[in-house]
């Protein structure tokens, strides 16, 4: 969801005043009126706007000089004794020609000008110009962390999309090279059966190419895409074993990330099913919710369990792995994925909240 502040920050007004420095004439502008309106004895209404000009751009001046020279050249670096320095020397420096200016301006009356040397009015000039100083500053660093927050932001998600397609891109070359051994294994055996698992497996390339590159895609699509995979595989199994998948629920209402549940069957046919094993089978549960999805899928086990399914900690083959990276991607906190694994059975549950 697209906050308020996001909306005001991609406005064109606000790129318009943005570009051309709007703001910053605003705030000088309101500042200058409130100088205007201070009460000073002695002066006339016309010397108001004339002495409040010389304050507001002797504060201008220092507030600048300040954020783009001092700040960097000192703070930032964190020469802290220098910049103390620094900007003490700057606002007598700035109080010091206030009082000359008022002094050659003749906008003061005579009685007030003795002053203008004093120590008094040299320390509360100082101390209104430093005001003035570490409010701009403050504002400055206000920007300065909300512009690093953003490319934070835009870093992070430039991030995640880049290890999305990189996993993405791995489901493909992982698909591909089980799809491809399933349809040579029945070309050497000359099997009238290539021909349909050839365009089969073309149907399935489509959906990669045209919808897999979508962030959403919808849940009919995806269903349909792994109905596809499994018929596939059954016609290569054949007898030897069982499939078994079941609908329950509306499909056509829901979205999902695209090939978000094929490794869970590549998986299962890849681990579960022994080149020798007989009666063996795969089965796929969906249950579509309100507010999600619940998919679940079970395959046997070889009595002996496959070479890789023996490995101390296995919890699947890689495109498993890959799902689980994808889920934290793109359904934090709004996932709960449970693996068990039995002598004879190795089962997923899938909960996911899609909207």
């Amino acid at each position: 969801m697209i906050s308020t502040r996001d909306n005001v920050v991609n406005s064109s007004f606000y790129q318009l005043v943005t570009k051309y420095n709007l703001h910053h004439v605003l705030l000088w502008l309101i500042y200058y009126l409130f100088w205007v309106y201070v009460p000073s004895p002695g002066i006339t209404r016309a010397d108001f706007y004339i002495n409040s000009f010389v304050i507001v751009s002797i504060h201008a001046v220092v507030s600048y000089f300040n954020i783009y020279f001092l700040f960097p050249v000192f703070l930032q670096r964190r020469v802290y004794v220098k910049y103390i320095v620094a900007i003490l020397l700057t606002l007598s420096l700035g109080a010091l020609l206030e009082a000359a200016l008022f002094t050659w301006l003749n906008t003061i009356g005579p009685e007030y000008k003795s002053g203008l040397l004093s120590p008094r009015f040299l320390l509360i000039t100082s101390m209104a110009i430093a005001y003035t100083a570490a409010s701009t500053m403050s504002l400055k660093l206000v920007k300065h962390w909300y512009e690093k927050e953003q490319l934070t932001k835009e870093l992070a998600k430039l991030n995640t999309e880049t290890e999305l397609k990189y996993l993405k891109s791995q489901i493909n070359p992982h698909f591909l090279f089980n799809s491809l051994n399933s349809i040579y294994a029945l070309a050497l055996q000359k099997s009238d059966l290539t021909p349909d698992l050839i365009l089969k497996l073309s149907d399935i390339l489509r959906y990669l190419l045209y919808d897999g590159s979508e962030k959403k895609v919808s849940l009919t699509q995806e269903i349909k895409y792994l109905k596809s995979y499994l018929e596939l595989e059954k016609v290569r199994h054949g007898n030897r074993m069982n499939l078994e998948i079941a609908i329950d629920g509306d499909t056509d209402t829901k979205e999902i990330a695209p090939m978000l549940l094929i490794p869970f069957v590549e998986n299962s046919f890849k681990h579960g099913l022994g080149k020798d094993m007989a009666n063996g089978y795969v089965k796929v549960f969906v249950k579509t919710q309100v507010d999600g999805l619940k998919f679940s899928i079970a395959n046997s086990k070889p009595a002996g369990g496959s070479e890789v399914s023996k490995q101390e900690g296995y919890q699947g083959g890689i495109g498993l792995i890959n799902v689980k990276k994808r889920l934290r991607l793109l359904y934090p906190q709004k996932h709960e994925l449970k693996v068990g694994s039995t002598a004879t059975e190795f089962k997923v549950e899938l909960d996911i909240k899609l909207n």
